[in-house]
C-alpha cells in the first residue's frame, strides 16, 4: 500500500520536476525575456514589459517542432499559438514577481548547471559539440540558452520556496492517512448478459420499428476519392548526381572548412578556489600554486606526485591528472595552451573558472587539413542536399502557381513538374487507410467548400517534412440510407443485447437489498451466480475492475450495497463487509517522514498554483 501511495504522490512531484525542467529546456522558454526589451513590434505587454513578435515566433516554432505536424488542423495551430502566448505571459509575470521578491541566479550558477546536464556530456565530460548541436536543433544561441537556464532556475527558486515553507497539521496528516490508506473487505456478484442472450427473441416488427426510429444510425457515410500529385524531396534527391570533379572543386574552394584544429592532451594540477573565498584565501591558494610550479621547474618528474597529493580534481587523480583531448576553440583553455607544443612542457599557474591550474603537455597535434578522400562523401552529400533543397523550393513555388492558375485540373502541374497523377481509394471524413487519406489536413481540404463544392485544386498540403501534395476530388458519394434488409441482422443483435442487459439489470437490482431473503437465494442459485470476496482491498487494487473497486469505496457503511452496469452490459452487485482505516503508526519513521514531506510538497504546489493565478489576475496585460 505504501509503495503505491509513494508512486502516486511522487508522480505529482515528478510532474512538477518535469515542468520545472521543461521551463529550462523545452517548449515555452523565457528566451523572449531578453528579446522583449525591445518595445517595437510587441505581441503583448505585461505590466509594462513588452514581449516581441520575434520572441513569440521563435517560441511557437520551437513548440510546433514537437507536434505531429501532419495531423495538425488549422484549429490545432490556433490552439497551440494561444498556449504558447499564454505560457509566455505566465512566465513573464512569474519572472517579474521572482525578481521583485529578491530571488536571483548568477551566470556562474547557470553555467554550472549546463555543464552538469547529462545530454551535453560525452564519456563523463562536457561536450561542446553535443551542446552546440542541441542548441541549434532547439533554435537557441549559447547566450539565449544561458539566459533560459538562468531564468528557469530563478523560477525554480520561487516555486521551491513555496514547497519548502508549506506544512501539514497532525490532524490533517492523520485524516489523510485514515482515508487514503484505508482498506475494505467486500463481496461482489456479476450477472452476465451472456446468460440471457439465447433466450431473447426479437420479432420482425420490433426490428422494423427500431429501424424507423433510428434511421440516422444506419447511413453510409459521405465519401470522396481524390486525384493528387505529390512533390517529394526524396524523389528529387534520388535524381541528383555529384561528380568527383564537382566535389574536388568545392573542396579546393573551401579548404578552410576542413581544417583540423590544433589539439592537446594535458594533465593538470588543480588548486580549487571556493565560491566564498576571501582575498586572503585567494592569495594563499595562488602562493601554493606558485610554490608547486617552482618545485616542478627544478624537478618536472614530481608532476605525478603533486597530482596525487595536491590536486583538488579528485576525478582525474586516478588517471594521473590527464584530461580528455582539448581542441583549439573548444573552451577557454585554448588561450593557456596555445604556446605549449612539446610533450613535457609545463605551464605556469593560470587562473581559470575552477581555480589555479598547472598544465603539463602529454601530446600535441598541430593544425592540419583533412584529405579530400576523407571528406568526399560528406561534400557530395552536402552538395546533393543543397541542390535538392533549391530544386524542391523552385518546384514547390511552381506547384503552388500552376495548381492555382489552373484550378480545374492537375494535368498542367503534372506535365510541368513531371509528376504522376495518382488516385486514392474512397474515404470518409473519418479518414482512410494510407498516409495521404489519414492526414487531417488532406481530409479537411477534401471536404472543404473550395475543393468539394467548387471542384478546385487544393493548396499544397504538407504530408511530412519532405513532401507536399495537391489534391482534387475525383468522385463524390453523398451520405445514403442503408436498407432495412441490409441492416436487419445488425439491428437484431442490438435488440438481443438490449433485452439481455435489461434482464441482467432486473435480476441484479433484485439483489440490492441488504437483507437476503429466499427470493434472492433462488435468483442466485437458479442463474448459477457466485459472490466473490476481496479482503483488505486498497484504493489502488489492480486485481479487480476499477469500477467495481471504486463502487466498494463509495459505499458509506458495512452491509450496504450498490450496483453498476459494466461497459459490456453485465450488472455487478457490490456489498461492503468491513472498513479498515489507515494508520500512520503502521509505517516506520522513515516512511512517515517521507509521506509527510510528500503531503507538504503537495500543499506547497497548490499554494504556488494559487499564487500564480493571483499574479495573472492582477497583472496588466495588453494584447496587440
Amino acid at each position: 500500500m505504501l509503495q503505491k501511495l509513494n508512486e502516486r504522490i511522487q508522480g505529482v512531484v515528478a510532474w512538477l520536476v518535469v515542468i520545472l525542467i521543461g521551463i529550462t529546456f523545452t517548449l515555452f522558454g523565457v528566451d523572449y525575456y531578453l528579446q522583449s526589451r525591445q518595445t517595437t513590434n510587441s505581441k503583448v505587454v505585461v505590466n509594462g514589459q513588452p514581449l516581441t513578435m520575434q520572441a513569440f515566433e521563435t517560441n511557437y516554432r520551437r513548440a510546433r517542432s514537437m507536434q505531429d505536424i501532419e495531423q495538425m488542423t488549422a484549429a490545432d495551430e490556433k490552439k497551440l499559438q494561444n498556449q504558447v502566448l499564454n505560457q509566455m505571459i505566465t512566465n513573464e509575470v512569474l519572472v517579474q514577481a521572482a525578481r521583485k521578491n529578491g530571488f536571483d541566479v548568477s551566470l556562474n550558477q547557470a553555467n554550472a548547471a549546463i555543464l552538469s546536464i547529462p545530454q551535453f556530456q560525452e564519456d563523463g565530460h562536457f561536450s561542446a559539440q553535443k551542446y552546440q548541436q542541441a542548441l541549434n536543433a532547439a533554435l537557441f544561441t549559447q547566450s539565449s540558452f544561458q539566459n533560459e537556464v538562468k531564468q528557469g532556475m530563478l523560477l525554480n527558486q520561487q516555486r521551491f520556496a513555496f514547497m519548502g515553507s508549506s506544512f501539514a497539521l497532525p490532524d490533517e496528516i492523520d485524516r489523510f492517512v485514515s482515508l487514503y490508506m484505508q482498506s475494505r473487505d467486500y463481496d461482489y456478484l456479476t450477472v452476465p448478459v451472456a446468460l440471457f442472450e439465447k433466450d431473447i427473441q426479437v420479432s420482425s416488427e420490433e426490428i422494423a420499428n427500431y429501424y424507423k426510429k433510428h434511421k440516422k444510425e444506419f447511413m453510409t457515410p459521405e465519401k470522396v476519392s481524390l486525384d493528387y500529385v505529390s512533390l517529394s524531396m526524396h524523389d528529387i534527391r534520388s535524381n541528383i548526381k555529384i561528380s568527383e570533379d564537382d566535389a574536388k572543386r568545392y573542396y579546393e574552394d573551401n579548404q578552410n572548412s576542413y581544417l583540423i584544429p590544433a589539439s592537446w592532451q594535458v594533465a593538470h594540477i588543480l588548486f580549487a578556489v571556493p565560491d566564498d573565498a576571501s582575498q586572503a584565501d585567494l592569495e594563499n591558494i595562488q602562493k601554493k600554486a606558485n610554490e608547486t610550479y617552482q618545485a616542478l621547474q627544478k624537478n618536472p618528474e614530481q608532476f605525478d606526485h603533486f597530482v596525487s597529493t595536491l590536486s583538488d580534481d579528485k576525478l582525474s587523480i586516478a588517471d594521473k591528472g590527464v584530461l580528455p583531448w582539448i581542441s583549439a576553440g573548444q573552451n577557454d583553455y585554448n588561450r593557456i595552451l596555445s604556446n605549449l607544443t612539446k610533450p613535457g612542457q609545463i605551464s605556469s599557474p593560470e587562473k581559470t573558472k575552477h581555480g589555479y591550474e598547472i598544465f603539463k603537455v602529454i601530446a600535441y597535434k598541430p593544425v592540419s587539413t583533412k584529405s579530400f578522400s576523407e571528406v568526399e562523401p560528406s561534400i557530395k552529400e552536402q552538395l546533393i542536399a543543397e541542390a535538392a533543397q533549391n530544386k524542391y523550393t523552385q518546384a514547390l513555388e511552381q506547384l503552388s502557381d500552376l495548381s492555382y492558375q489552373t484550378p480545374d485540373s492537375l494535368q498542367p502541374v503534372a506535365e510541368a513538374l513531371n509528376l504522376k497523377i495518382e488516385t486514392t481509394q474512397p474515404f470518409s471524413r473519418a479518414g482512410g487507410a494510407n498516409n495521404i487519406t489519414k492526414n487531417k489536413q488532406v481530409i479537411n481540404a477534401a471536404f472543404s467548400h473550395d475543393v468539394l463544392d467548387l471542384s478546385n485544386n487544393s493548396e499544397p498540403i504538407q504530408i511530412d517534412n519532405d513532401s507536399v501534395v495537391v489534391v482534387r476530388v475525383k468522385h463524390h458519394w453523398d451520405e445514403a440510407q442503408q436498407s432495412l434488409e441490409s441492416v436487419r441482422d445488425q439491428i437484431n443483435n442490438i435488440l438481443v443485447k438490449k433485452g439481455a442487459e435489461a434482464k441482467a439489470k432486473e435480476i441484479g437490482m433484485n439483489l440490492l437489498s441488504p437483507v437476503e431473503d429466499k427470493q434472492q437465494q433462488e435468483l442466485i442459485s437458479s442463474n448459477h451466480l457466485l459472490w466473490k470476496s476481496e479482503v483488505m482491498s486498497t484504493r489502488d487494487n489492480d486485481k479487480v475492475d476499477t469500477d467495481i473497486n471504486d463502487t466498494a469505496f463509495n459505499l458509506l457503511r458495512p452491509e450496504s450495497r450498490n450496483g453498476l452496469v459494466m461497459p459490456n452490459g453485465d450488472y455487478v452487485v457490490v456489498r461492503l463487509k468491513q472498513i479498515h482505516d489507515g494508520k500512520l503508526s503502521t509505517l516506520d519513521r522513515e516512511q512517515q517522514d517521507s509521506l509527510i514531506q510528500q503531503i507538504e510538497a503537495s500543499y506547497g504546489m497548490m499554494d504556488y498554483d494559487l499564487y500564480e493565478k493571483s499574479l495573472i489576475s492582477r497583472a496588466q496585460i495588453v494584447r496587440h
